[in-house]
C-alpha cells in the first residue's frame, strides 16, 4: 500500500515537471514569434517613406512590446479602433 502511494506520488510529480517544461517551451515559442514580428515591423517601418503606413506598423510594433491601447493612442493620435484594425 505505502509502495503505491510512493508511486502514484512520482508519478505526479513526473507529470507536473512534464508540464512545467511544455508550459515554458510554449512561452519561448511565443516570445520567439513576438519577437519575430517586432523585427519584422521594424524593417517595414525603415522601408516605408509613407508616414500613413509607419504609422501603421508602429501601432502594431507598440502592441507587440506591451504598451496599452490607451498609451498606444496618446503616443500617435489614432483612435483603438484603429489600432485593433491594424492589428488584425
Amino acid at each position: 500500500m505505502i509502495s503505491q502511494h510512493s508511486q502514484t506520488a512520482t508519478l505526479t510529480v513526473e507529470v507536473s515537471q512534464e508540464q512545467s517544461r511544455e508550459g515554458m517551451l510554449l512561452e519561448a515559442i511565443a516570445r520567439s514569434a513576438q519577437e519575430d514580428a517586432i523585427a519584422k515591423l521594424q524593417d517595414f517601418i525603415a522601408l516605408r517613406p509613407d508616414a500613413r503606413e509607419v504609422r501603421k506598423a508602429l501601432a502594431v510594433k507598440l502592441v507587440y512590446q506591451g504598451y496599452l491601447y490607451d498609451e498606444i493612442q496618446t503616443i500617435l493620435d489614432v483612435s483603438r479602433g484603429s489600432i485593433t484594425a491594424w492589428k488584425h
